[in-house]
């Protein structure tokens, strides 16, 4: 429609009071992310892309909150409003495309009965004014994508197509910003729910072997003393492997390499053993966190056997052969195979070795050195 003094609007005049302080608006304005801390780098070259293709001075993309306009995207403002970036209220055009939630279009500002006394004409230069609204999917208006010319225009359709376009690119970036920002925040409240568990489990596993280890002292019966004092060592193994793993949470997998050493250095410290007493050789295979957590459970028993046979140094080497598939060999580890081949060890740790070997469909031998051999299929640890 035509208003006096050559004013256009785009549906009907807005309305009256201040829809600017609507609370569901300003709520969306935060969602978003927007004007709190933004990097306006994206909507400035949105800003100059507008002014460049509609021949206009000056284009803003803004944000208006409860008591000011704030420019995210600007091109060709003067100072001091180039550096502020933003303008009270009483400066602002954009109110009304928020307030009305609907394009304006204005051929000369100064015309008009609604604009002619605000303060941006003389301090801003705006005569010539066309914008759109900035509008979430759910219809909430968070600022408006503008064209300003400096004396009186009539704006084409054209014109505002252009700015329709851009606003929608505009709006597209603020929701790529405003999800990343959610999830930035899912990922930290993750963060701190996994830190607490940790904790727990950590708690949990340290009052377990302490009740075991207590129970082992005081038990008469030595086939129920050994029985609790390995049972207290797998538990503290568990509590090894969280401890490993718990570093790498969000990773998909672990490399070998780099776990199955520091695993075994933490296995010597509960000995009393230097890194010296370790010779570990693993090659860069990346695994599963589930496959990670029972083949650590396999490498601890059979380390653990060696330890106790006072050997002078433990070797773990874990490689690929030519097939593909991989093999775990540790040295002076035999004892714990031969005992579960005879069917003589009733111990959880041993039973546990050859419950996870078996689930692997892996394959164990022991070598000519007194050591164990474990080939596992390589389609078993992707």
């Amino acid at each position: 429609m035509t208003a006096s003094g050559g004013a256009r609007t785009d549906g009907p005049e807005p309305p009256t009071g201040r829809p600017v302080a609507d609370a569901d608006r300003l709520a969306a304005v935060r969602e978003s992310g927007l004007p709190a801390a933004v990097d306006s780098a994206a909507f400035d070259r949105l800003a100059r892309l507008a002014a460049r293709l509609l021949a206009v001075p000056v284009s803003l993309v803004t944000v208006v909150d409860e008591n000011r306009q704030v420019f995210v995207g600007q091109h060709g403002l003067s100072e001091p409003w180039a550096t502020a970036r933003q303008t009270p209220l009483s400066h602002s055009f954009c109110r009304h495309v928020v307030e009305s939630g609907k394009p304006l279009v204005i051929d000369d500002a100064r015309l008009d009965p609604r604009l002619r006394d605000n303060l941006a004409i003389p301090e801003l230069g705006v005569v010539g004014y066309c914008a759109v609204p900035l509008a979430t999917r759910d219809g909430r208006v968070l600022g408006a994508f503008c064209a300003i010319e400096h004396r009186p225009r009539a704006w084409s359709s054209s014109d505002l197509g252009t700015l329709l376009d851009l606003a929608a690119i505009a709006m597209s970036e603020i929701g790529h910003r405003s999800e990343l920002a959610r999830r930035t925040a899912s990922e930290d409240r993750l963060r701190v729910l996994v830190s607490e568990i940790d904790h727990r489990v950590k708690n949990s596993l340290a009052v377990t072997r302490s009740l075991l280890e207590m129970q082992a002292r005081t038990a008469d019966d030595s086939y129920i003393r050994e029985q609790l004092e390995e049972a207290a060592t797998r538990v503290s193994t568990i509590a090894l492997v969280h401890d490993r793993l718990y570093g790498h949470e969000t990773a998909a997998s672990i490399r070998l390499d780099d776990y199955l050493p520091r695993l075994c250095a933490d296995l010597a410290a509960s000995f009393g053993v230097g890194p010296e007493g370790f010779r570990i050789a693993a090659a860069p295979v990346a695994m599963p966190v589930d496959r990670v957590v029972s083949l650590g459970l396999i490498v601890t028993h059979l380390v653990t056997t060696a330890m106790k046979r006072r050997s002078d140094r433990v070797t773990v080497s874990f490689a690929t052969d030519a097939a593909g598939d991989h093999v775990l060999t540790v040295g002076d580890a035999a004892d714990a195979l031969a005992q579960a081949e005879a069917g003589r060890s009733t111990g959880l740790g041993s039973r546990l070795m050859s419950a996870l070997t078996r689930q692997f469909g892996g394959e164990a031998t022991t070598t000519p050195d007194g050591g164990v051999h474990i080939r596992i299929p390589r389609a078993a640890l992707e």
